[in-house]
């Protein structure tokens, strides 16, 4: 195990960002040393994995810990065993060349398997909590392994007792269903099937997750290319009586019902609406085709974004009483 001093945190924001302390981990006995020297030096740390969901300060005055468990196999038919390194849609491949279903609306989300729980990464109407079974994780307190099952993640929306834990992902269990059905019904899925002339009893596993991919390359930039986290604010899920409607009616608003008191706020047709009157910024603007993404120029820093971020959830909440959440982790 080697420590490696003031190293560059990647991110896919492009902001310039230094660690003074980092570490790559391969094995349990790295795990062991490094919480050793954690809890020695009373040091701050972050557990990072491809950078393609955080917002970094310029310096960070702790340790940055990345992942080299990097495998991927069958621990039974009915689980796939995948180390926290792996790239996650890679893993997507492999779900689909082995005929596996339930991973097809996940597909192209940047980043690694061992950051999917913790956020509970979800797009089109899939979830990634549907398909795990357990999470083998090392605790850095108590300098010990322990798995936990799927309820006791807790996962919420964008959510999971992961998040903010002292705990280092080493792996995670994926459940194989082969009763699972297709999930085709979100709405611009249907979109794009009805446009293409798709006939939906005609889908498999492989050609959703094209349709999948096709959608997201038209609407969200690479971040490689763009420098960007993907969706930057959480839809807020809300009481429908208390947003206003003063400005715009409810017609102009995406609004789905949850089966609750509470409805679910599509957070991009908000920012839409209101994002001629947000102040512009010299290197952080909002995604030409996608109002919910952030993009900067590869010269800001962690303040310009969020200073940007908060002109837009003032005028989000001036407008329709509406509080926008950031979904990357903020790192401070």
């Amino acid at each position: 195990m080697i420590i490696e001093s003031n190293k560059p945190i990647l991110n896919s924001l492009k902001l310039n960002s230094i660690a003074k302390e980092s570490v790559v981990v391969s094995n349990i006995d790295d795990l062991h040393e490094v919480s050793r020297y954690i809890n020695n030096n009373n040091l701050k740390y972050l557990i990072l994995g491809e950078g393609t969901n955080i917002i970094p300060p310029e310096f960070f005055d702790g340790l940055i810990i990345k992942s080299n468990f990097n495998f991927m196999s069958f621990s039974s038919p009915k689980i796939i065993n995948v180390g926290s390194a792996v790239n996650w849609d890679e893993l997507v491949q492999f779900t689909l060349e082995n005929k596996i279903k339930g991973f097809e609306n996940l597909s192209l989300i940047p980043g690694s398997v061992g950051a999917s729980p913790i956020q509970n990464i979800g797009a089109y109407g899939a979830e990634v909590s549907s398909l795990i079974d357990e999470v083998e994780c090392f605790d850095f307190t108590k300098n010990e392994s322990i798995n936990l099952s799927n309820n006791e993640c807790n996962f919420a929306y964008r959510s999971s007792s992961l998040k903010n834990s002292s705990l280092f992902i080493q792996s995670i269990k994926f459940k194989v269903d082969e009763s699972r059905t297709l999930n085709s019904e979100y709405k611009s899925i249907k979109t794009f099937m009805s446009s293409n002339n798709i006939d939906a009893k005609q889908l498999t596993s492989k050609s959703l997750a094209k349709i999948v991919t096709d959608i997201r390359k038209s609407v969200l930039p690479n971040h490689h290319e763009i420098f960007n986290v993907g969706s930057f604010f959480k839809n807020p899920v809300i009481n429908r009586n208390t947003i206003s409607f003063e400005i715009y009616n409810i017609s102009e608003l995406l609004i789905w019902d949850t089966g609750s008191d509470l409805v679910k706020v599509g957070a991009a047709r908000l920012i839409e609406l209101i994002k001629d009157q947000i102040p512009p910024s010299p290197n952080v603007s909002l995604y030409h085709k996608h109002a919910l993404v952030l993009v900067t120029n590869g010269n800001a820093n962690q303040s310009e974004v969020l200073l940007y971020a908060k002109s837009i959830q003032d005028k989000v909440f001036s407008t329709f009483n509406i509080k926008l959440d950031i979904e990357p982790n903020i790192i401070s």
